[in-house]
Parts: C-alpha cells; structure tokens; sequence
C-alpha cells in the first residue's frame, strides 16, 4: 500500500503524474513540483496513516 501511495508524494514520484502535468500544460494550466508538493505529501500521509490504523 504505501510502496503504491508513494507515487503521489511528489510530481516526479510516478509517471502518470508527469503525463497529467503535461497535458494540463497543453490546456494551459501549469502544474509545478512545490504545488503539487503541497497537497501531495500531505494526503500521501494522511492516507498511509488512514491504512496503517484500517490495518
């Protein structure tokens, strides 16, 4: 589970995110490695801690 949840920790954490950037970019909406950082890290944590308390 966490292994699986770590690719949303960073916009570089999994190539479906960097495919998602890029074609937000294409919409013209800009997607950065900090913003996505910020919302990212902290659900990527909330939700390995929901797991390990489902668990």
């Amino acid at each position: 589970m966490a292994s699986t949840l770590a690719g949303n920790f960073t916009l570089v954490g999994s190539f479906a995110n960097l495919i998602v950037a890029q074609r937000a970019r294409a919409h013209g909406v800009t997607i950065g490695f900090w913003a996505y950082f910020k919302v990212g890290a902290p659900l990527t944590v909330l939700t390995i801690l929901f797991g390990v308390w489902w668990l």
